[in-house]
């Protein structure tokens, strides 16, 4: 049976693209995480941790690939078998899951703050900001916080003013600007704020649940995934990736391969090499399955 048709084959209504060739598998898996090989629930199943932690054992480089900020990260622990790399604000920082350590920041420049902050302000009058940093969040009182947020102890969430913020930051390195407005589409917002980023920023969304994430300029999944491949030697063509969210489209589009999740956005499928199953049906594992067992 030729490759593409056993892969129809197996994965039912899924359409599988991409090539999987076992006699040349990836070196380096690299996968987005909520919706994508995060269940619904947050969680991992067994057969996707025993999945990744097979690929590993091969000697293949698993890359976490997260909108998340540092200080969420080290939360995911339980979520894996052995702990994999990260990279986290959408490329703006790499992590170390099992040193808990941050490394490669890739962060905004001071100066371009306020003019960004001002402009966004502008085109999104009713959204709300905050600011995160390897350390921690510089939010409005009025920013409604994700249920990730929602330990009011954390000492490294701050609120401030608007007209505060830019000056807030004490030297602590910008990784990411988040906008939100939870009446709305992220699509929405998107339209509305694109104009007004122009080159300050790399503007992009994780939730369609009105929420806009912005990074420094030419920072993207893709970019950042790229310069840690290249340190060590990898090139695109043996990088297999998986996403479901536009901040994902990047990295899947610079990937050798790539397969979007059955519930992944139209957009973010087109961009892929194929489909694999939903983050709920262990879409990651059964191609990863498909590299390394016979």
């Amino acid at each position: 049976m030729p490759a593409a048709d056993g892969m129809a084959a197996r994965f039912g209504r899924y359409t599988m693209r991409a090539t999987l060739d076992r006699v040349n598998p990836p070196k380096v898996i690299a996968t987005d995480l909520d919706r994508t090989l995060l269940r619904t629930d947050g969680s991992t199943s067994a057969r996707t941790r025993a999945a990744l932690d097979l690929a590993m054992e091969r000697g293949v480089h698993v890359i976490a690939v997260t909108a998340r900020p540092i200080r969420w990260l080290d939360r995911l622990a339980p979520a894996f078998g052995r702990l994999p790399h990260v990279i986290a604000s959408n490329g703006a920082a790499c992590y170390d899951l099992a040193a808990a350590l941050a490394y490669d920041l890739r962060p905004f420049e001071a100066a371009t703050l306020p003019e960004l902050l001002a402009a966004m302000r502008t085109a999104l009058p009713a959204a709300r900001f905050a600011l995160e940093t390897p350390t921690g969040m510089l939010r409005e009182p009025e920013y409604v916080l994700s249920p990730f947020d929602m330990d009011e102890d954390d000492p490294g969430r701050r609120v401030v003013g608007f007209e505060e913020m830019a000056g807030s930051l004490a030297g602590a390195p910008l990784l990411k600007i988040v906008v939100a407005d939870r009446e709305r589409h992220s699509a929405a917002m998107f339209a509305e704020a694109l104009p007004a980023v122009g080159t300050l920023a790399h503007l992009t969304y994780s939730t369609h649940r009105g929420l806009l994430e912005l990074g420094p300029p030419a920072v993207t999944k893709a970019s950042t995934l790229a310069a840690w491949c290249a340190a060590r030697g990898i090139d695109a063509a043996d990088v297999v990736a998986f996403g479901d969210m536009p901040n994902d489209v990047p990295m899947l589009r610079w990937a050798g391969r790539s397969w979007a999740v059955a519930n992944a956005d139209e957009q973010v499928k087109a961009a892929a090499s194929g489909i694999t199953a939903s983050n709920d049906e262990d879409g990651v594992a059964r191609v990863v399955e498909e590299f390394f067992l016979s």
